[in-house]
């Protein structure tokens, strides 16, 4: 058996400082988190920050 990096890391997605946007081409709201967000709809990165 072939693995790569350590072990998964046990974490709690409710605690990680999301945040709101709006994918502007689909108009789909959604939670994103990171700095190249995309939207889970149609996969644009054309996106807005609501906050």
């Amino acid at each position: 058996m072939c693995s790569t990096g350590g072990p998964m890391a046990d974490i709690d997605l409710k605690k990680l400082k999301t945040k709101r946007y709006r994918c502007l081409d689909c108009g789909n709201d959604f939670k994103g988190l990171g700095r190249k967000v995309i939207c889970p709809s149609c996969q644009s990165d054309n996106v807005e920050c609501k906050e």
